[in-house]
């Protein structure tokens, strides 16, 4: 019928809007059930008890807990960029001093959430292939970020991907060390292996 809304209201909110409210509740429980159960270990139960949510719930949003997983992990991934994006624009400093701020600022992230940043960085390649696809995609953006702050593109897309994923094998050690190691200690050693993007560039961006 003609001025009909085309969603249902229900105290000022459509559907749709409680639908997405629903949805981020669920992505939050996820981040605190995973960290503390792990990803097997966690089920559709007790991811809408934390949730506040009846099961019925979950699967409007999500058709199973790694599609959830997979979610979390790509909002985690925005969260983690916005930060280091943040951090380069803070720094009034030259191309290696935003390469720093960068650095630090994702240990830091780290060391605020150890059990966050463990399922993030360490825990999730090994849940599924679909979760390793996600993960791979990360380390691309986490590289490509690396070489915008420098001016470089690195066509050698495996070698970014080694760089990356020493930078974060040196950020999950770091963790199981207890957060031993000063964090600027780890930031001179991150930075020297960064600069191996920089010094095996093959055009100017």
């Amino acid at each position: 019928m003609h001025g009909m809304v085309s969603t249902r209201q229900y105290r000022g909110n459509s559907g749709e809007d409680r639908r997405l409210e629903r949805r981020v509740r669920l992505i939050d429980a996820a981040r605190n059930v995973f960290a503390a159960k792990g990803f097997h270990a966690s089920t559709v139960k007790s991811l809408c008890e934390a949730a506040g949510l009846t099961e019925r719930y979950f699967y409007e949003s999500f058709h199973s807990t790694e599609a959830l997983f997979i979610a979390m992990h790509k909002q985690t991934s925005e969260h983690i960029l916005d930060v280091l994006a943040a951090a380069i624009d803070a720094c009034r400093g030259d191309a290696d001093q935003k390469v720093r701020a960068l650095l630090r600022a994702y240990f830091l992230d780290i060391q605020a959430d150890p059990a966050s940043a463990r399922l993030f960085a360490v825990e999730a390649g090994f849940i599924s292939p679909a979760a390793k696809e996600v993960c791979a995609s990360w380390r691309q953006s986490f590289g490509l970020t690396l070489e915008r702050v420098w001016g470089v593109s690195q066509h050698n897309s495996a070698l970014r991907s080694a760089v990356v994923r020493s930078l974060l094998a040196m950020g999950a050690d770091w963790m199981e060390s207890g957060f031993s190691t000063p964090v600027e200690q780890l930031v001179d050693a991150g930075t020297s292996l960064a600069l191996v993007l920089r010094q095996h560039q093959r055009k100017p961006i």
